[in-house]
């Protein structure tokens, strides 16, 4: 199932796989977050926990990952830094960008994101 994160102008489709997070992520959408970027990732404290597997709970992210951090309740996409994400340990992948991200490297501050269903 595909969904889009709207950060301003910029589009980023998204993949999601089908763990038990991923599914409840697309039934509550849309949805709309505050999202900070970091030289890594966009992330944001979805208002809601996800359901998941103990078995999907990993440490770091590959570039384009959209993950859930149920530690908080963070949501983040990452665009950099995979070789160095093993050290942020609680990660459940609940989808993949799709798209080129080199439009986020440009962003800094807070946005307001749309996160949708894809048409």
């Amino acid at each position: 199932m595909g969904i889009e994160l709207r950060i301003g102008e910029i589009v980023v489709p998204v993949e999601l796989n089908g763990s038990a997070a991923a599914r409840a992520l697309a039934a509550r959408l849309p949805e709309a977050l505050s999202m900070s970027v970091s030289s890594v990732g966009c992330c944001g404290q979805l208002p809601f926990s996800l359901p998941h597997a103990s078995a999907d709970v990993h440490p770091g992210w590959s570039d384009g990952d959209l993950n859930y951090k149920p530690e908080g309740d963070w949501l983040a996409l990452f665009f950099d830094d995979e070789r160095n994400s093993v050290r942020y340990g609680g990660q459940v992948t609940v989808g993949h960008a799709v798209g080129p991200l080199d439009a986020l490297h440009s962003l800094s501050g807070t946005h307001d994101v749309r996160i949708e269903l894809s048409k």
